[in-house]
């Protein structure tokens, strides 16, 4: 009992240093911080519980005991599982020379474009110059702090960065993954079109899924780079974002 204090002491100060790092790099307001304060105070707080709890020789009925250990384990495989098949399709290649190409928005701070739209947006320009049939849907309308839309700062990137204007189609109305595949799909013309979305590593497996559930069959995802600081954070939110989007039936 002891040594699975200690465990929970030493998750704990992770937590509580990684939430640190997260708000002297990306600022007090970044997505999902808040998991990482919240599990490095619970982490402390249940060391000093079982702390206590062995000073005290107190000890849980057996039926308890076994209901929490039950609960555990069954929350720890169901994430090791997602978190798994995240790993997996995050990793996987796409076919060269799509149909198309989904660029799924992300946000974008007055007219310039963040981290992670920018290694979006980067992957697919280069995928594009090596498959000049390939045509790009950008996919994001225009939310809170963004003097344009997400597909209007994704088109101008990739202007300047030698792709073709008349290459590159605008869905400028999406406000989520979700919405980015249904209103992008109203632009392919094409019965059974080859369509990869493009996203970072961590996002893959979740918008895959959507879109199989939209109805492309014919999908595969390329997967973007995610800022090195922010990925443990990114691929433990993932894991929330995949439960969420499977309950509500959306993947």
């Amino acid at each position: 009992m002891k040594v699975i204090s200690y465990l929970i002491l030493v998750l704990g100060v992770f937590c509580l240093i990684y939430y640190g790092v997260i708000i002297s790099y990306a600022g007090i307001g970044s997505s999902f911080s808040w998991f990482w304060l919240a599990a490095g105070i619970f982490s402390i707080v249940l060391f000093f519980i079982i702390g206590y709890m062995i000073k005290q020789n107190i000890r849980l009925h057996g039926f308890l005991r076994g209901l929490i250990v039950l609960l555990f384990i069954s929350g720890l495989s169901i994430f090791i599982f997602i978190e798994a098949l995240i790993i997996y399709h995050g990793n996987k290649k796409a076919d060269s020379n799509m149909d198309y190409l989904i660029v799924l928005g992300a946000q974008v701070r007055g007219t310039r474009i963040t981290n992670s739209l920018y290694h979006r947006l980067n992957r697919a320009a280069t995928y594009l110059k090596d498959n000049p049939e390939t045509l790009v849907i950008v996919s994001g309308g225009q939310g809170p702090g963004e003097d344009i839309s997400e597909a209007e700062a994704m088109k101008n990137f990739l202007i300047e960065n030698g792709i073709d204007e008349d290459r590159i189609l605008m869905e400028d109305k999406s406000t989520n993954t979700n919405e980015n595949i249904l209103y992008s799909k109203k632009l392919i013309s094409k019965d059974n079109a080859k369509v990869a979305l493009v996203t970072n590593g961590f996002h893959v497996f979740r918008s895959v899924s959507i879109a199989k559930k939209q109805g492309l069959t014919n999908i595969q995802g390329l997967s973007a780079p995610s800022d090195k600081i922010l990925t443990i954070s990114y691929y433990v939110r993932e894991v929330f974002g995949v439960v969420k989007y499977f309950v509500f039936g959306n993947m």
